[in-house]
C-alpha cells in the first residue's frame, strides 16, 4: 500500500518541480551585463567625488544606466525581485542626480555614499542575477 500511494506523490514532486524550473527566470546575459556596467561604474565615480562637474556628469550617467537597466528588466516574465531592486537602484541614482540639479554644493562625502550604496546594491542584484539557471 506504501508503494502505491509513493507513485502519486512521485509523480507530483516531478511535476512541482518541472513547473517551478519553468516558472523561474533564467539567465540573461544582457541583464547581467547591465547592472555590471552599473556596479562598475559606481566604484569608479564614487572615486571621482571632489570634481564637482565630473561627478553632476557621473550622476546623470549613472541615472541613464539604472533606468535603462529598470526598463528592460520590467518586462521579462517572473522577474519580480530583480524588477523591484531595478528599481530601487535606480531612486538611489535618480536621488544624487536631482540633488545636482537642486543645488551646485553638493557634498563630496554625500557623493560617495550614494554611489557606495548603488554599487553594494548592485552587487547583490548582480548576485541574485548571477545565480539564475542557465
Amino acid at each position: 500500500m506504501k508503494k502505491l500511494l509513493l507513485i502519486p506523490l512521485t509523480v507530483m514532486l516531478s511535476n512541482c518541480a518541472l513547473y517551478n524550473a519553468y516558472m523561474l527566470t533564467g539567465f540573461d546575459n544582457n541583464e547581467y551585463q547591465l547592472v555590471t556596467k552599473i556596479r562598475a561604474e559606481a566604484q569608479t565615480f564614487k572615486t571621482e567625488c571632489d570634481d564637482l562637474i565630473k561627478s553632476k556628469n557621473n550622476a546623470i550617467q549613472l541615472t541613464y544606466d539604472t533606468n535603462l537597466f529598470m526598463l528592460y528588466s520590467e518586462h521579462i516574465p517572473h522577474n519580480d525581485d530583480v524588477i523591484d531592486a531595478s528599481k530601487s537602484l535606480h531612486d538611489i541614482a535618480e536621488g544624487l542626480s536631482n540633488q545636482y540639479n537642486k543645488s551646485d554644493k553638493v557634498s563630496p562625502m554625500f557623493c560617495k555614499i550614494k554611489f557606495t550604496t548603488v554599487e553594494t546594491s548592485a552587487d547583490k542584484i548582480q548576485t541574485t542575477v548571477g545565480r539564475r539557471p542557465r
